[in-house]
């Protein structure tokens, strides 16, 4: 973790220190008032404090209430180009838990060194706690995007951060911070489950939830090359193999298919070279330059978490068809494989 060792720094976490303190004896001879605040309130009461007490220090003049419009709600600036955050959090329960701000951070403010989280639980008894902002986030849920999940009682060692294995500041300078946290949260689902949200520059679905049976003949062809090409696995005889699918169709596209099986084996089957095979091979014969043009398009993390494989990978559509292959070997006999092979190869 990075840690900001200098006097501006210090000054900072004094004047932090000493607006707590006074928040709290104000709070027991004052109860009913606190009692009666909200958010947007308590944080104009926690900018009055930090406010009076920065006289006399390198910041005073230079406390400003954003309050949010931006990330975090009070900035105590050094100068133009150095300042340090106060994120202002309150709660009516007796929990010490609530959502934080979007992993993406789009409205933090600039030149902002470190950010620190005052907390006020103002219900009976009243409490304030004011910690490093990163050493308290636990989780990150997804509402419309994703955010951070606070947690004032957690250990440093309970973050978020720590759990994914990179630390705050590297993860914010990402291009794309949700790829580390996508990676962590897939590894806790279960078989057949999915993120609902994705990622940040993915195509959007729009809110309508679609049945597969309203959708064109052509919309139809072009997801299911789509899920051949994340979906190898659909070649096999796995009794699961729809599973995921299922979840990523509406995840990714909000179709809903509740005969996903009838969907790649209707019409019996397919002849191809003079050899009967199941229904699904017709899409091997007829979109495999689709499919293809798919599978090139597939990001690494995806190809590893649909596919279920943790090697390196050289070349996906290699990678594919390989794939494709394993789990032909059990749904083919030896004259059907060949075929297939010739195809693919």
């Amino acid at each position: 973790m990075i840690v900001a060792h200098n006097k501006d720094y210090e000054a900072f976490t004094r004047l932090l220190s000493r607006s707590v303190s006074q928040l709290e004896i104000e709070s027991n001879t004052q109860a009913e008032y606190y009692l009666n605040r909200g958010g947007v309130d308590f944080e104009k009461d926690a900018y009055s404090f930090v406010k009076n007490n920065a006289k006399n220090t390198i910041f005073e003049g230079n406390i400003e209430l954003i309050s949010g419009q931006k990330f975090p709600d009070i900035v105590a600036y050094v100068n133009k180009n150095k300042a340090y955050g106060l994120e202002v959090k309150t709660t009516k329960s007796n929990k010490w838990k609530t959502t934080g701000s979007s992993i993406f951070e789009g409205t933090r403010v600039d030149n902002i060194q470190n950010i620190h989280l005052l907390f006020g639980k103002l219900s009976n008894p009243i409490e304030f706690k004011c910690k490093k902002y990163e050493e308290r986030l636990y989780d990150v849920a997804i509402t419309h995007s994703p955010r951070y999940l606070i947690d004032m009682n957690i250990m440093e060692h309970e973050s978020i951060f720590k759990k994914i294995g990179i630390e705050y500041n590297e993860l914010k300078k990402l291009n794309n911070p949700f790829e580390p946290i996508k990676r962590f949260m897939r590894k806790r689902l279960k078989a057949g489950e999915d993120l609902w949200w994705i990622d940040n520059d993915e195509d959007t679905i729009g809110l309508g939830i679609k049945h597969w049976s309203n959708l064109s003949s052509e919309q139809k062809d072009e997801l299911s090359t789509l899920a051949l090409a994340h979906f190898p696995i659909l070649l096999s005889k796995d009794p699961q193999k729809y599973l995921r699918l299922s979840t990523w169709l509406v995840s990714r596209f909000g179709v809903v298919n509740h005969a996903l099986r009838d969907t790649f084996t209707a019409g019996g089957q397919i002849k191809i070279q003079g050899i009967m095979f199941p229904q699904i091979f017709k899409y091997i014969v007829s979109e495999l330059n689709n499919i293809i043009a798919n599978v090139n398009k597939i990001q690494e993390d995806d190809i590893s978490y649909y596919w279920e494989i943790d090697t390196p990978i050289n070349n996906k559509v290699d990678m594919w068809k390989q794939q494709c292959l394993l789990h032909c070997q059990n749904s083919l006999n030896e004259s059907q494989l060949n075929i297939i092979k010739q195809l693919l190869l």
